[in-house]
């Protein structure tokens, strides 16, 4: 059975409401009496911490267990209702408070009210009334003129933000589970997103490996990020979570590098002067951090695949090093692994001026002529069939007198721009291998043994300046400047949303946030 001193409870803690209830009706109904609600507030309060303060049972009455349930419950009670309390005896008026006051008529204000906020504010709260008036409408134009001055503050630094980002900076998007976004997370992101510290840096060449990232600036500084602390960065990994955000390649510093390469666990950098610098695992038994000169061979054009590296020398020749399987070095020799670049013989005598490497296979091109060798797994070579090519290079007919503005290599598909006359620096695009992720840009077909035309960039009348494969996706410049992507938009890689449930699109669509302000911040159109 309850207790007679839980039943005095209910009736003061009943009474306690009321009260209250009743206090804010009247704080509600008239705005200029809640100057005293403070004072109200606080008396009301204590009423209800007085009507709370019941004394405990004796230890006599705790004995009983269902003496002991009526308590827990009385107890439940009265916790609910000081909650109720607090909340409506919570204070109404903001006092002193700026966006409370502006654009009030304070003229009109009682002298307690205007007692009330200059305390507030911490001002002096004695004198006539207009001078009450006066010293509160000073204050809150001090306070305005604060608030303007840190405005003008943000809007300068914002400026000095957008002036930089306006004049070159790296955007990422996609997968950032090894940190390869370089945004100081592991958060991966569905739109390009701009990377804080590139802004200003004047990026000219960057370099993806499986998740390694390299930039270099006009400066000749190179940054590296991703790869979890452990892939080929060229700085040292013993930092925690400094591999998520772009590090400079101290190494490299002084060494005028314009250009870099990466594979999957080994990377390039070349000098001005065609000086070739390697790091990483070149082949299975010699792994370096930091970046070492190779003086044996000069480089003027480099590329890497996923385990090996195809260069051009100030000589004019090919020269490839690294895993040889599938004959991606060009050459027919018995051992697996090679770490001094050799160089390779072209069917015709020809400077070569793209290389590209996919993960099994390479690319070059000529003035005239473009030659595939290694692994012809779906198609990827080009030549109308499947078969690897070991031995030597061997020319692509389809593209014979042609010149190839831009050559590329994915996993499984192969890409280039062919120079149509007329054009100034741009062509059509034709692409081969397997792309069952939409990467070939041919609508239902998958496979193509040989280069294709890519019809849908015709039918937009546009033509392509430059064209980079992915694995599972691809990207774009066309000659007005707009970058495109399409084939697998998993984890957000297309950096742009597709039409349809599935995860991927065989039709290239513009990325339509560069060459447009965004957050009142220009974004240039991509650099090719």
């Amino acid at each position: 059975m309850p207790s007679s001193s839980s039943s005095a409870d209910k009736l003061r803690l009943a009474a306690a409401v009321a009260k209250f209830k009743a206090s804010t009706t009247n704080d509600i109904s008239n705005d200029e009496n809640s100057s005293q609600s403070n004072t109200t507030n606080s008396s009301t309060l204590r009423s209800a911490v007085a009507a709370l303060k019941i004394n405990k049972p004796s230890s006599s009455t705790t004995s009983n267990s269902n003496n002991n349930n009526e308590q827990r419950h009385t107890k439940t009670n009265r916790l609910r209702t000081a909650t109720l309390a607090l909340k409506i005896t919570g204070a109404t008026t903001p006092w002193g408070e700026y966006n409370h006051l502006i654009g009030k008529d304070i003229s009109t204000f009682p002298n307690d009210k205007l007692k009330r906020h200059l305390r507030a504010r911490n001002e002096l709260a004695e004198g006539t009334k207009s001078e009450l008036v006066q010293r509160l409408q000073n204050s809150i134009e001090e306070e305005r003129q604060r608030k303007i001055a840190i405005e003008l503050e943000l809007e300068a630094k914002h400026r000095k933000i957008a002036d930089q980002e306006e004049r070159g900076a790296v955007y990422v998007c996609g997968k950032n589970n090894a940190g390869q976004l370089g945004l100081n997370d592991l958060e991966s992101r569905h739109t390009f997103t701009v990377i804080p510290s590139t802004r200003g840096k004047h990026i000219q060449n960057i370099s993806v490996g499986g998740n390694t990232v390299l930039a270099t600036t006009s400066n000749h500084d190179v940054y590296s990020w991703g790869g979890s602390g452990l892939g080929p960065t060229g700085v040292n990994s013993n930092q925690k979570d400094m591999y998520k955000t772009p590090q400079l390649v101290e190494k490299l510093n002084g060494e005028e590098i314009i250009k870099t390469a990466l594979g999957s666990n080994h990377a390039c950098a070349v000098s001005k002067g065609a000086d070739l610098f390697v790091w990483g695992r070149t082949d299975n038994d010699t792994y370096t951090s930091h970046p070492q000169y190779l003086d044996t061979v000069t480089a003027t054009i480099i590329a890497c695949g996923e385990m090996h590296t195809v260069l051009l020398t100030k000589e004019n020749e090919v020269c490839t090093f690294g895993l040889g399987t599938n004959g991606r070095l060009g050459r027919d020799f018995d051992q697996d692994n090679q770490s001094i670049p050799l160089p390779i013989q072209l069917p015709i005598k020809q400077t070569v001026e793209l290389i590209a490497c996919g993960a099994e296979h390479t690319l070059l091109s000529t003035q005239s002529s473009c030659f595939s060798f290694g692994c012809g797994d779906g198609g990827r070579l080009g030549l109308g069939d499947t078969k690897d090519r070991v031995v030597k290079p061997c020319e692509i007919v389809s593209f014979r007198g042609s010149h190839i503005l831009s050559l590329s290599a994915g996993t499984w598909h192969s890409a280039a721009v062919v120079h149509l006359t007329p054009l100034d620096g741009s062509g059509w695009m034709y692409t081969w291998g397997s792309g069952f992720q939409g990467q070939l840009s041919l609508g239902k077909i998958c496979k193509a043994l040989t280069p294709t035309l890519v019809q849908d960039f015709i039918d937009e009348g546009l033509s392509v300046k430059e064209i980079s494969c992915g694995s599972n996706h691809n990207a774009a410049i066309t000659h007005d400047g707009n970058l495109y992507t399409w084939g697998s938009n998993k984890n957000g890689a297309l950096g742009r949303s597709i039409d349809n449930d599935l995860q991927f699109t065989p039709h290239p669509g513009i990325v339509a946030e560069f060459g447009t302000i965004v957050n009142r911040i220009g974004r240039g159109l991509p650099l090719r």
